[in-house]
């Protein structure tokens, strides 16, 4: 069996169309436990699925090379993509230059928007996610561990994510500019002549109704970052019946459940369900801005879309007195990171690497560790049992039984110490037993010890 490895499939932003990412990511819970129920080379299986990215994590037993033509198989029996069109969209790395990946991304370096806080509770959800189906293994849990605590070193040490980058609120902040642009050109005020070099101007959200449509994990961020920006009348909707309860936990109402009656009521729409079929359709679209204009109300509806698979019907940006941000436009417009911050990051993202090498090279030495404990505690037991049950044990017994665990403990050491110096092996045993035990010990003389003669 050869050593075990840390493999990585990776479908991302960089070198993706994202329709090609939401293809790829079509059934991700299901690909952990197919590959490891079918793989016989993986030991477990992470997978990070999120509005940008699909990566699998292996544990790969023995032939890096098998464990990945089982994960393609897995990836492509959940998506109904060909393990053809797998093979070429999902790049693999194995060893370090996966570790070093996924030490990036957890710290939000390979992200969308570098330095994005959400990817850290993306990937300790996907590492809880697995764990909870029994799909995690020793490698997994060290490595996806070390890189979340590593990714909370650089949100300190560094302004990345204290800059307060993260997908939802460059999207956020890019609605409020093309809002504030259309708010100019309807009241004829000039648009600032140097927003094209100087800050953008942006809309505030402060006083304009918010329609937050779904309530996973990802829509506390996204209410996090409305309620930065000023948005205070926020309205949350759920086709799964869970909006009540995330408005109570949250401090935000119920949308009517009937979606173009919800939108009526709206100025901002914010979705992230990503359920893979669009909720907002052109139909219900339509017959919310036509209650809406109905009802008095003017000027466009935002609609930003945070999900992969597109909430939004893209066509809706077709419609009039629409203004739509989703997933693309933000990576048309992230913000550059300061290089300063990066080459900061990186550095912490190597000192954690490093410190997770030194993990695993401790821990390699577990199994020897155990192994003197329990012949020690063997010895101290059978010590114990030659010792009086019942009463006080005198201090020449005590001092006996010392004496007789002390020699128990060091006659194997020395039988084997006397045998490697016949067989020529003093000097390693020397450095052996100086490694081991901390005891500095003179070497040997070289040849044999003189031999006294008759006179």
């Amino acid at each position: 069996m050869g050593a075990v490895v840390l493999l990585l499939l990776t479908a991302n932003h960089h070198d993706l169309d994202l329709a090609d990412i939401e293809r790829l990511s079509v059934g991700a819970p299901e690909v952990g436990r197919q590959v490891v129920a079918d793989g016989a080379a993986v030991r477990g299986a992470v997978v990070l699925a999120t509005c940008n990215r699909f990566e699998v994590y292996l544990d790969a037993d023995a032939d890096p090379e098998e464990a990945a033509r089982a994960a393609r198989h897995a990836v492509a029996e959940a998506s109904g993509a060909s393990e053809e069109d797998v093979a070429r969209l999902m790049t693999p790395a194995v060893g370090q230059d996966a570790v070093r990946h996924l030490f990036e991304v957890a710290s939000g370096l390979d992200s969308m928007v570098v330095g994005e806080r959400e990817i850290t509770g993306q990937v300790r959800r996907a590492l809880a996610a697995a764990r909870a189906e029994g799909l995690t293994s020793p490698l997994l849990e060290a490595t996806l561990q070390h890189a979340t605590r590593t990714s909370r070193q650089v949100a300190v040490a560094t302004d990345l994510a204290r800059a307060g980058r993260s997908v939802v609120a460059v999207a956020l902040d890019l609605a409020g500019a093309r809002l504030a642009h259309l708010e100019c050109e309807r009241e004829q005020r000039p648009w600032p002549a140097d927003a094209h070099t100087g800050p953008v101007p942006t809309a505030s959200w402060s006083g304009r109704r918010v329609l937050l449509v779904g309530t996973g994990s990802y829509a506390g961020a996204s209410l996090a970052a409305l309620r930065e920006r000023g948005a205070s009348d926020v309205a949350v909707w759920s086709a799964s019946g869970r909006a009540r309860a995330f408005a109570e936990s949250h401090g935000v109402r119920t949308a009517p459940q009937d979606l173009a009656a919800a939108l009526a009521a709206a100025d901002l729409v914010v979705t992230c369900r990503g359920t893979g079929t669009p909720v907002l359709d052109l139909a219900t679209v339509r017959a919310g801005l036509a209650a809406r204009r109905a009802a008095g109300a003017e000027g466009p509806v935002v609609f930003v879309d945070l999900a992969l698979r597109h909430d939004v019907d893209p066509a809706v940006a077709g419609l009039d007195d629409v203004v739509l941000v989703d997933l693309p436009t933000v990576r048309e417009h992230a913000p550059a990171a300061t290089a300063g911050e990066v080459a900061r990051a990186r550095d912490i993202v190597g000192e954690g690497i490093r410190a997770l090498a030194d993990d695993t090279a401790e821990r390699q030495m577990d199994d020897a560790v155990v192994a003197l404990r329990t012949r020690v505690a063997d010895a101290v037991a059978a010590e114990l049992d030659r010792l009086p049950a019942e009463g006080s044990v005198s201090a020449e017994k005590a001092a006996q039984a010392l004496r007789r665990l002390a020699a128990r403990l060091v006659h194997e050491p020395t039988v084997r110490a006397r045998a490697a110096g016949r067989e020529g092996r003093g000097a390693e045993h020397l450095r052996a037993l100086e490694q081991v035990l901390g005891v500095a010990v003179p070497a040997p003389q070289d040849g044999p010890p003189p031999v006294a003669t008759p006179a």
